[in-house]
């Protein structure tokens, strides 16, 4: 029997709409070395962080325009999440790393320490609302705009994962395998 293009279109269009219609995520994920690891969504940061919210200026690469977004600061986020933090050594909080993902697989990095004030005081934003408008489907729930950065690499957008990592426990267990 050959098939027809009736049949040919049903299928094309069964499985195009399989691969489409995955499920937008609409929370981020806060996770790893924290006391208070969960999922997020735009509403709740405004809610949880109504002090924090500010409008900023950023563009997405050099030769674009420059836009209005409307968010957080990362490190406010990071905080409520509570690092699990040791009492020694000394600044022990400044050897944790923090892993955005995007929905696409895309991660950035951060050391803490680069966005704490006393470190480096990158200006990195949950941003959740560009332009007076909400994310696209394509960036939502949240993304990041780093306004201290001079390229956009760390720009990542559709935000799924943030995790933190403890860099001394780490660096302990790695020496261990040895």
């Amino acid at each position: 029997m050959k098939p027809n293009l009736a049949m040919i279109a049903v299928v094309f269009l069964c499985a195009t709409t399989c691969v489409y219609s995955q499920d937008t995520p609409t929370s981020v994920e806060i996770r790893g070395d924290v006391l208070k690891p969960g999922r997020r969504t735009a509403a709740d940061l405004r809610s949880q962080f109504t002090k924090e919210i500010q409008s900023i200026k950023f563009s997405t690469a050099t030769d674009q325009p420059e836009h209005t977004g409307t968010g957080i600061p990362l490190t406010s986020l990071l905080q409520a999440a509570a690092p699990k933090v040791e009492k020694t050594p000394k600044h022990y909080d400044l050897s944790f790393f923090v892993i955005i993902e995007g929905r696409d697989g895309y991660r950035v990095y951060f050391s803490l320490a680069e966005l704490l004030a006393p470190g480096g005081h990158a200006q990195a934003w949950l941003v959740f609302e560009v332009d007076g408008k909400p994310l696209t489907e394509k960036e939502a729930p949240v993304r990041l705009a780093v306004l201290s950065d001079k390229g956009h690499d760390r720009y990542i957008w559709g935000i799924t994962k943030i995790t933190l990592v403890d860099g001394t426990k780490l660096a302990n267990q790695l020496s261990a395998a040895r």
